[in-house]
């Protein structure tokens, strides 16, 4: 049987467009404001800027056979070694989390968070499959997809200066990299070691929009078939006779 793959490539360019323009639009409302967030804060803060890729998510599922359903709810799921985590999007289906998949952006500063985003990607993953195996999230595995947009610029094209133990060398993988080198490594990594079950990474120019990707495993045609995948899973599991719900 041939199965008719919706191609999402386009639709996703402008998810991406969307995202620098709220953005912007955040950021210019924050200077207008008597409080203005530090560094490029302002331009997240307001909450919208990932929105057009939740909706996109979203219909990703639906042509996958899980049409969802917005339900009103919080998105905290309870954790292992914290009490709970305050998720991106979580997608639920006959009480179990079907999906958790969390949506991120790094626009400059990237010396100084790269480190933190990825300890945090390892750390989330692991209080989530900790608690999952406590079954306190269902009766299924969660299925966990990370999707991250990385600014293309100057600075996360250099290569990063080696900071090196001559005792305790560094991994020769890391050597000559630079910062989108940096995360391809680490979600690669991630992957392989079963700690997430997909990701889509995303170099874009914040003037062009432009959508380039580094690994083409990691496009959004890639993520989206691999939600495909979870879907067809799950209802063959659990049977079709209910809805899913976005909280």
């Amino acid at each position: 049987m041939t199965v008719d793959f919706p191609d999402y490539e386009e639709k996703f360019m402008e998810t991406v467009r969307d995202f620098w323009l709220v953005r912007d639009a955040q950021s210019a409302k924050q200077k207008q404001s008597v409080k203005v967030d530090a560094g490029t804060r302002g331009a997240v803060t307001g909450g919208k800027h990932l929105k057009a890729l939740t909706d996109l998510i979203q219909e990703v599922f639906a042509d996958a056979g899980m049409p969802i359903k917005k339900a009103s709810g919080s998105t905290v799921l309870p954790g292992y070694y914290r009490a709970s985590k305050n998720w991106d999007t979580v997608v639920t289906y006959k009480d179990c989390v079907v999906a958790v998949i969390e949506l991120k952006s790094q626009v400059g500063s990237f010396g100084k968070n790269q480190n933190n985003r990825i300890e945090e990607m390892v750390g989330q993953s692991l209080d989530l499959w900790r608690s999952a195996r406590e079954n306190r999230l269902g009766t299924i595995r969660p299925w966990f997809g990370y999707l991250m947009i990385l600014e293309d610029h100057a600075d996360s094209r250099q290569r990063i200066a080696g900071r090196t133990n001559p005792l305790f060398p560094q991994d020769e993988v890391f050597a000559d990299t630079n910062y989108l080198d940096r995360y391809r490594i680490a979600f690669d990594r991630l992957r392989l070691e079963g700690d997430l079950d997909a990701t889509c990474l995303v170099f874009s120019d914040s003037a062009s929009h432009s959508v380039e990707y580094p690994d083409s495993t990691m496009t959004f045609n890639a993520f989206a078939a691999s939600i495909h995948g979870r879907v067809t899973e799950v209802l063959g599991v659990l049977g079709r006779d209910d809805e899913a719900k976005l909280l």
